[in-house]
C-alpha cells in the first residue's frame, strides 16, 4: 500500500507542477500587462489573471494537503515561472505572442505580421535583430508607408511624465519609415 501512495502522489505532484508552471506563466504575462497597460489591458487579461492566479493557489494547496515538504519546491518555481516566462517574456514581445516568437526564433513572415498588433508589426519591422522574409518585408512596406503627415501605424509610445502622454511618429514625406 505504501507504494502504490508514493506513485500516485508522485504522479500528482507532477502534473500539478506542470498545470502550475502554465498557469504561473499566463498569469505573470496578464499581471505584467495589467500593470504596463495602466489597466487599460482590458476584461480577457484581467479574467485571465484572477483566473491563472486562482488555479495556481488551488493547486497549492493541493500540494500543502497531500505533499507539504514539496512546496518548498513548488513555491520558488511558480515564483520563478510567473516572473521570467510570464512576466518578463510579455514585457519584452509588448505583449503580442506573434512578436514573442518572432523575437524567440529571431525569423518573422509575413502571415505572422500581419496577425501581430498594430505595436508588434512597427517593432518588429524596425529590429534588426529579427529577419525578414520577403513577404514580410512587403506587407511592413505596405503597413509603413503613409502618406506626409499621417500617423505611422503602430508607432504611439508613452511619454511625458509617468507616460501620461500619448506622443505617435507621422511621416515627413511619402518615403517608407526605417
Amino acid at each position: 500500500m505504501s507504494v502504490l501512495r508514493v506513485i500516485w502522489k508522485t504522479a500528482v505532484v507532477i502534473g500539478a507542477l506542470v498545470v502550475g508552471c502554465f498557469s504561473a506563466s499566463q498569469a505573470g504575462w496578464s499581471g505584467a500587462e495589467f500593470i504596463a497597460e495602466r489597466g487599460q489591458a482590458g476584461f480577457v487579461t484581467d479574467l485571465l489573471f484572477f483566473g491563472t492566479v486562482a488555479i495556481s493557489y488551488c493547486i497549492l494547496l493541493l500540494i500543502q494537503r497531500i505533499a507539504k515538504p514539496m512546496l518548498w519546491v513548488m513555491v520558488p518555481v511558480l515564483l520563478y515561472v510567473a516572473a521570467v516566462p510570464g512576466a518578463w517574456n510579455g514585457f519584452a514581445s509588448d505583449f503580442d505572442a506573434g512578436r514573442g516568437e518572432a523575437i524567440k526564433h529571431h525569423y518573422a513572415n509575413g502571415y505572422i505580421l500581419e496577425h501581430m498588433s498594430d505595436r508588434g508589426r512597427f517593432l518588429t519591422c524596425h529590429d534588426n535583430r529579427i529577419d525578414l522574409t520577403e513577404d514580410a518585408k512587403a506587407v511592413c512596406m505596405r503597413t509603413l508607408n503613409v502618406p506626409p503627415g499621417q500617423r505611422i501605424p503602430g508607432s504611439e509610445h508613452r511619454c511625458g511624465p509617468l507616460g501620461f502622454l500619448e506622443c505617435s511618429e507621422t511621416a515627413q514625406d511619402g518615403r517608407q519609415q526605417k
